[in-house]
């Protein structure tokens, strides 16, 4: 399989993060990944949004929860990042998977409480039939038995949470959530680690890697992991052309 060059909410180095602007310019420079994160809204639509609240990438504030869908529409996504951006919106998880249907693969962070909007996630999938195009992950390993329950055939990535305590033997952990892809911070990550969960029949894909971060990526590369998700796409993607991996 192809090097997994997953951009980071988008290319989001450069263009507001889960927003289709960036990742349009993801497409744009050729990467067939995307990672993205969803919420849901007080009136139960799911939309793109990393954080609990509005307040660092848009103009509101408040908890996405609190908000419908109409109101979290009306907040301007793109210029805490630049006034240029100005305008730019949240959108909705239809509006990105339509986007990227057929043209990217998607690794679907889970980041809403509870398990109950997790059927509306792959009801929207499965019509788009799309299910064979999606890795869903979470830190809440919880959801992840439950993606499984409700779509056998849908792949799921257990995420190691920042600070984790690194003694533990978090190939053995995630496996007992039956999950496909093991996904733990880049810095955290070893060769043994790998190969451990190489021989579990586990991907490997690793997160966390932001802004110039050339150095972290060649070493996931030696490492012999499957992917990676990083804010810079586009330096990946030099790499992988040098290393002649696409």
């Amino acid at each position: 399989m192809a090097f997994m060059n997953i951009a980071h909410r988008g290319f989001s180095s450069q263009y507001p993060e889960n927003t289709i602007l960036a990742f349009q310019k993801a497409l744009d420079i050729g990467i067939d990944w995307m990672e993205f994160d969803l919420r849901v809204t007080a009136d139960h639509h799911v939309v793109v949004m990393h954080d609990k609240t509005v307040d660092r990438t848009t103009n509101g504030n408040g908890r996405v929860s609190d908000l419908t869908l109409a109101q979290v529409k009306e907040l301007d996504a793109g210029s805490h990042l630049d006034p240029k951006f100005s305008g730019e919106r949240v959108p909705t998880f239809e509006a990105v998977v339509d986007l990227l249907a057929g043209k990217a693969k998607m690794a679907v962070e889970l980041k809403f409480e509870g398990l109950d909007p997790i059927g509306l996630v792959l009801d929207i999938l499965q019509a788009r039939n799309l299910i064979d195009q999606v890795s869903i992950s979470s830190f809440d390993l919880v959801k992840l038995p439950e993606v499984k329950r409700l779509c056998p055939a849908c792949s799921t990535t257990a995420l190691v949470k920042p600070g984790a305590d690194l003694s533990k033997d978090w190939v053995a952990e995630v496996q007992k959530y039956g999950v496909d892809v093991f996904g733990p911070l880049h810095a955290d990550t070893t060769k043994e680690m790998v190969d451990q969960a190489h021989d579990e029949g586990l991907l490997v894909r690793c997160w966390g890697l932001g802004k110039d971060q050339g150095p972290a990526l060649e070493r996931m590369i030696d490492l012999g992991i499957e992917g990676m998700t990083t804010d810079c796409p586009d330096v990946l993607l030099a790499i992988l052309k040098q290393r002649n991996m696409l």
